[in-house]
């Protein structure tokens, strides 16, 4: 019964069936008098000034890639009607049924980096075919080939051109604009790998084709429009517009966001519309402007309404009180204390606007620390663990990701790490933060532990040779290096007692070797390991011997202070012999 009830969660909260300058939209194209764009996977339009938008699709499976034909009157798109993704077209108002364009079988659901088959790229300058990119790559099923296929129906034809991410023809359809690379649904910002894209131009007639651009970053989306090939750069880090010369030279950026890419240009005959920060944006090279379309999107919008969402496979984090009467869990950003027997789920947070993540129990029960997105960055925040009362916020700096704060054993502060490689405490009461300590090479700091007393915190930090070391601070104290050596350690954690600090460590060799090749082999390497934490604590690995019993009668010789100075059966005390860390 609680399995069952721990997937259940209640989201909390009515929108509005509209408002105004709706978000999300995406995959737009412009004709000379209207705008489409895909909205929570169905297809609307727009007038070109912006409005009130009309909805053209409806299927439960995912409507992309609108694009409109060159006379407006038509748009192309790719639709799950049938099953499988395949290329539709439709009237442009909607008028009739949309009409299945191609039929063989696509490849079916991909990874979210493997992009969508049946991509709908443009049309021919004379509105009998539309260019779409289709995954019939021989040697790899998430590369893409260009295909005309004809809107009268038929065999889609192959365009010459090798390989394509994004592209559109030239205004006279002589010439392809294209990137040999697809990587549009791929999140790498700012590679320069081998993934890194370049736009090119194919000759159709010739048969030919010329790099257009260089840029060892991003260069993609292509568009033509007139005498200009304009694409989307991220020469200066952000996302922008840029446009050059179909005869190559230097580019010239058309817009200047600094915040959030432009994202999937599309043109007609005399402008460019994009999204950008969830909006769509429409550029008119004819007087160089850009302004940003206020749309609203109206209807039911069922996907806002409250409904009840089976949440145990998104369960992020895990915690139990100190008495193990209830568990907490950070799932589907909010936060859910469980019972271990008796009793209800018990939704804490209660926040759907705002995600809350990697949430445990304070020492006491009384609280629970976690991370939230309500400020519109993650901080810091307790509240009460029984779900009454306000939350607090903890920390006021958020700017950069943390990782999960974690209590001391006093309750009094809190530590986590950050994706600047810093080591933090906050006190829990003033909110003050201490930077503990700054990793400059190797990963993050992300491995922390408190000594029982909460006075002590150890950390794992690579050092310059890449090795793992365990550093120490003292409350009040700074930091220092406990481990040296040609050795890693890691894993750090405290004896209940405090007696002893405990890690693993790969310092075993146990040298083999190979019964067929001169070659050596090391195994078993890793180790649990402890140091004593006080000069007077109790000795760890006391020598040990094995030694023959003596018999009743040897025994009293050995006592007898006769034969004391002779025996040679009497025994010394052992020699202690430890590693000890004194941070008294």
């Amino acid at each position: 019964m609680i399995r069952t009830a721990l997937g259940l969660a209640l989201a909390a909260a009515l929108a509005p069936s509209a408002h105004a300058d709706t978000r999300l939209l995406r995959y737009p194209d412009v004709s000379a008098t209207h705008i489409a764009f895909v909205h929570a996977g169905d297809i609307y339009t727009v007038p070109r000034a912006g409005g009130t938008a009309t909805r053209l699709t409806s299927h439960e499976g995912l409507e992309l890639f609108p694009k409109f034909s060159p006379d407006g009157r038509w748009i192309a798109f790719s639709a799950q009607y049938s099953g499988t993704r395949q290329v539709w077209v439709m009237p442009a108002d909607g008028s009739a049924p949309p009409k299945q364009l191609t039929w063989y079988s696509d490849f079916g659901p991909q990874p979210p980096r493997g992009g969508f088959d049946y991509r709908v790229l443009d049309w021919t300058p004379d509105g009998q075919n539309i260019v779409v990119r289709m995954n019939r790559f021989p040697l790899d099923d998430r590369a893409g080939i260009p295909y005309l296929v004809p809107v009268a129906g038929g065999m889609e034809k192959r365009l010459p051109v090798p390989e394509t991410g994004g592209g559109m023809l030239s205004p006279d359809g002589q010439n392809y604009v294209y990137t040999p690379i697809d990587r549009e649904f791929r999140t790498w910002k700012r590679t320069r790998g081998g993934r890194a894209q370049e736009v090119w131009i194919y000759d159709l007639k010739h048969n030919d084709s010329r790099q257009l651009t260089h840029h060892r970053g991003t260069d993609n989306q292509p568009t033509w429009v007139g005498d200009s090939v304009y694409f989307t750069s991220d020469r200066e880090y952000t996302l922008n517009l840029w446009k050059v010369s179909p005869q190559g030279g230097e580019p010239t950026k058309v817009t200047d966001f600094r915040d959030y890419d432009v994202l999937w240009p599309s043109a007609g005959a005399d402008a460019i519309v994009f999204e950008q920060a969830g909006a769509l944006w429409l550029y008119t090279p004819a007087n160089n402007q850009t302004k940003q379309l206020s749309i609203t999107v109206t209807g039911d919008l069922p996907d806002l309404l409250p409904v009840i969402k089976n949440v145990a496979g998104q369960i992020e984090s895990i915690d139990l009180s100190p008495k193990g009467e209830r568990a907490l869990l950070g799932a589907r950003g909010e936060l859910y204390t469980v019972p271990a027997k008796d009793g209800e789920i018990r939704n804490i947070s209660n926040t759907p606007a705002a995600r809350e993540v990697s949430a445990s129990f304070s020492p006491d029960g009384q609280q629970v620390a976690y991370l939230s997105d309500a400020s519109g960055e993650y901080e810091v925040y307790v509240r009460p663990s029984d779900g009454t009362g306000a939350a607090r916020r903890i920390t006021t700096d958020g700017e950069i990701w943390r990782f999960p704060p974690l209590w001391s054993p006093d309750g009094k502060r809190l530590a986590y790490g950050d994706k600047k490689n810093r080591l933090r405490v906050v006190d829990v009461a003033s909110g003050r933060t201490t930077d503990v300590d700054t990793a400059t090479v190797g990963n993050e700091i992300t491995t922390y532990v408190w000594s029982p007393d909460g006075q002590h915190l150890v950390w794992v930090k690579t050092d310059a040779s890449g090795l793992q070391r365990l550093w120490h601070y003292p409350i009040g104290g700074s930091a220092a290096q406990l481990t040296f050596g040609d050795f890693d350690a890691q894993n750090p954690a405290f004896d209940p007692k405090g007696r002893y600090l405990y890690f693993l460590s790969n310092r075993d060799h146990n040298l083999s070797f190979s019964s067929y090749e001169f070659n050596y082999l090391y195994t078993n390497a890793t180790r649990i390991y402890a140091v004593t934490l006080a000069s007077d604590g109790p000795a760890l690995g006391r020598p040990k011997s094995d030694e023959i019993a003596l018999s009743l009668r040897r025994q009293r010789v050995v006592k007898s202070p006769k034969w004391k100075r002779r025996s040679r059966f009497a025994s010394t005390p052992p020699i202690l012999m430890h590693v000890s860390a004194c941070w008294a």
